[in-house]
């Protein structure tokens, strides 16, 4: 069997309207690319996933609307509600200077120069128009907690997904982004 690797795109939070729309929230930036792919895997998981056609999707506030193929109801839309969309993830293409969320998780982050190791990439946050990585401390470092790092240009130096390994340029005043926890 061929193992596909799917990615979690978006969440379907429920219905818009009467004609079984559906209302997303989208992970991919832009939000709008969701609307990029012509068939969403519907599902807790990838593997346990009902595959619907999308008619069409458009933004709609904050928020994606969707129609897919087959749900013409508001009552059919509904059993969807809280589950996830997953395309695989041969179907996106990433630029150059772009990654996938899923790729970044895991991967270490070290700063630029120094050799000194902050921790893991263990999840990503957006607040406003900045995303965040969340990367928890190594086991063996003398203080355990977790570094909010932005993902922008000026702080992320380099992404080696390769090497699993994340260079960061920390400014002064960085300390303020750590949170020991015990």
């Amino acid at each position: 069997m061929v193992h596909h690797t799917f990615l979690h795109v978006g969440d379907i939070l429920g219905t818009h309207g009467l004609k079984g729309v559906l209302s997303i929230y989208s992970h991919t930036r832009p939000a709008s690319a969701v609307a990029g792919y012509s068939c969403w895997r519907v599902g807790e998981s990838a593997e346990h996933a009902t595959v619907y056609e999308v008619i069409r999707c458009w933004q709609h506030g904050k928020r994606m609307l969707a129609e897919l193929d087959g749900l013409d109801d508001c009552a059919s839309a509904g059993l969807l509600k809280g589950l996830k969309i997953w395309i695989p993830a041969s179907e996106v293409e990433s630029d150059e200077d772009e990654y996938l969320w899923e790729e970044l998780i895991g991967c270490e982050v070290g700063v630029a120069g120094s050799g000194q190791v902050l921790g893991t990439v263990i999840a990503l946050e957006e607040y406003g128009a900045q995303d965040n990585l969340v990367v928890k401390t190594a086991a063996e470092a003398a203080e355990q907690g977790e570094w909010l790092i932005p993902f922008t240009e000026q702080i992320i130096t380099d992404v080696d997904l390769e090497q699993r390994l994340i260079r960061v340029e920390l400014p002064e005043g960085m300390e303020t982004c750590f949170t020991p926890r015990f």
